[in-house]
């Protein structure tokens, strides 16, 4: 009979189990290369300064000398492009993704390649628009509430993102409910 191993087996589970309930900061290794954005990454939430969108985690980035550029294809930032995922198995996804998680209340979904000045790159020093939310920039192909205190009339053209496939879920982790008393841009009381 062979109990070590079991209990090495369980001592180890038991280490890991203890070491995921007190997660340690993982320090990025440093130097050149290819590497994926984590909370921990210094470049993490900054603005990219070949394309000026935001890094958020899980995006692949080139680091060469201090500088940091992003790996999507879609952003164009770097020399070499990574690959794509299959489109049409993406949009499948999303759509079922939203179907089964359908926005509380008659707020509008609207796609970030339907409004241009969202995906607008940044002007005269300027940075690109971004969530009301979570602060990161507003990529192509992404779901967003238009105009969050008054979707249906789109007066301010500001947005937040509300996209679950893409990780997003701003719109429901800021208003859960779907309404607001005060406009977040013009800082007006709204009729209820």
């Amino acid at each position: 009979m062979r109990l070590a191993p079991v209990r090495d087996d369980v001592a180890g589970f038991d280490a890991g189990e203890a070491a995921a309930f007190d997660p340690q900061p993982v320090r990025d290794a440093g130097g050149s290369g290819e590497r994926i954005t984590s909370l921990t990454s210094w470049w993490h939430t900054r603005w990219c300064q070949v394309c000026g969108h935001t890094f958020r985690r899980g995006d692949r980035v080139l680091v060469a000398d201090s500088r940091v550029r992003h790996l999507d294809p879609t952003l164009d930032c770097a020399e070499s492009g990574g690959g794509r995922a299959d489109e049409a198995e993406v949009v499948r996804f999303t759509e079922g993704l939203l179907a089964t998680w359908p926005v509380v209340g008659d707020v509008p979904l609207t796609r970030t390649d339907d409004v241009p000045g969202l995906l607008a790159p940044p002007l005269g020093g300027l940075r690109r628009a971004a969530c009301l939310f979570c602060a990161h920039t507003f990529r192509p192909g992404e779901f967003v509430v238009m105009c969050p205190c008054t979707p249906a009339a789109r007066v301010c053209a500001r947005a937040v993102h509300r996209d679950p496939a893409r990780g997003l879920p701003c719109w429901e982790s800021w208003r859960p409910g779907s309404t607001l008393k005060v406009c977040p841009v013009t800082l007006t009381r709204l009729a209820t």
